[in-house]
């Protein structure tokens, strides 16, 4: 038997590549309508034009968010796009996971503040979820109020924050 060039046995490192080629693409399609079927995560809170605290004291942020997997997600928040840490050296501002609860997997993370400055009504907090099968997140804004309560102004995309009024 005459075998073409290149070949020198019957089943040789091509036609192995050809099937290793197929198989990696069919795991990879495989893959891709597994993620296709499955919820990205999903911010659940907190909601538009929520009243917080008032201005001097201080102050807890709650993101909760919901996402389809147990153990490969993540939840932080981030002020003016840089990590809380870098943000605030001095510990003003911290963050505190909560526990993720299994029934709808539920994921929580708090914005902590000791006591709230004027500097923070001119920073964007923004709050990311993350999971395999996507991203999630809002820019949330501080804004006094009159009476001096504080509102929280939730922000889709990357919109700059507006004031609203009620």
């Amino acid at each position: 038997m005459h075998l073409p060039m290149g070949r020198t046995e019957r089943g040789s490192a091509q036609g192995l590549e050809r099937i290793l080629g197929s198989a990696l693409f069919s795991t990879l399609l495989l893959y891709t309508l597994i993620n296709m079927t499955v919820a990205s995560p999903k911010i659940l809170h907190p909601q538009d034009n929520t009243v917080i605290t008032k201005d001097g004291k201080s102050l807890q942020i709650l993101c909760s968010a919901q996402t389809k997997y147990t153990r490969f997600y993540a939840i932080y928040w981030l002020v003016n796009k840089t990590f809380v840490e870098d943000a605030y050296p001095d510990g003003r501002v911290t963050e505190q996971s909560g526990a993720a609860l299994a029934v709808n997997m539920t994921v929580k993370q708090t914005l902590n503040f000791t006591s709230l400055q004027p500097e923070d009504f001119r920073t964007t907090f923004t709050c990311v979820v993350v999971d395999p099968s996507g991203t999630d997140m809002r820019h949330f804004s501080l804004f006094p109020e009159d009476d001096g309560d504080i509102r929280l102004i939730v922000i889709r995309d990357d919109e700059e924050p507006k004031q609203e009024r009620r």
